[in-house]
């Protein structure tokens, strides 16, 4: 055998405040991809839909829709 040490000399992994480093990074990480996704959601969900409701509301005739549900016989009082 050789005069080798039994333990290699080579430095461990720094340990002291990884896991508050960690949480840092991820919670970055989670605050920029809650950001983006609530925008993007915004952009190509909802302004479409409150485009679309703006667009029916506009062009809709309570009175009309009333009459051609009466004619059909929707109501039993009318």
């Amino acid at each position: 055998m050789t005069n080798a040490p039994a333990t290699s000399s080579v430095a461990g992994p720094v340990l002291r405040g990884l896991h508050n480093a960690t949480i840092k990074k991820n919670l970055a990480i989670s605050l920029g991809l809650t950001a983006i996704i609530t925008v993007a959601y915004k952009l190509m969900i909802n302004d479409p839909k409150k485009a679309a409701y703006a667009d029916f509301y506009s062009k809709y005739d309570a009175n009309k829709s009333f009459e051609r549900m009466k004619a059909a016989g929707r109501f039993q009082s009318c």
